[in-house]
């Protein structure tokens, strides 16, 4: 016998656990970027914004364009908004 599918869609599960991950990312980057010295938030604000991208990727996948301005947005001097 042929093993069983999930019923449902298969990738909503992964899908509900990568948003899940990305959400406990940012809660604890957030917290921890209480604690930091203030020079060095900057940079951490660009790691949790980095993360915050990531989460709406996997929320609801990019079609081309998209992920093309959230790639460029990552880049070194990106994340302006």
């Amino acid at each position: 016998m042929p093993p069983k599918l999930p019923h449902g869609r298969p990738y909503e599960t992964e899908r509900e656990i990568n948003v899940a991950l990305c959400d406990t990312l940012i809660d604890a980057a957030q917290q921890f970027l209480q604690i930091l010295p203030s020079s060095e938030s900057p940079l951490w604000m660009q790691m949790i914004k980095m993360i915050q991208s990531a989460r709406r990727a996997a929320k609801v996948p990019l079609k081309d364009v998209e992920l093309q301005r959230v790639l460029s947005d990552m880049a070194i001097g990106g994340m302006s908004g």
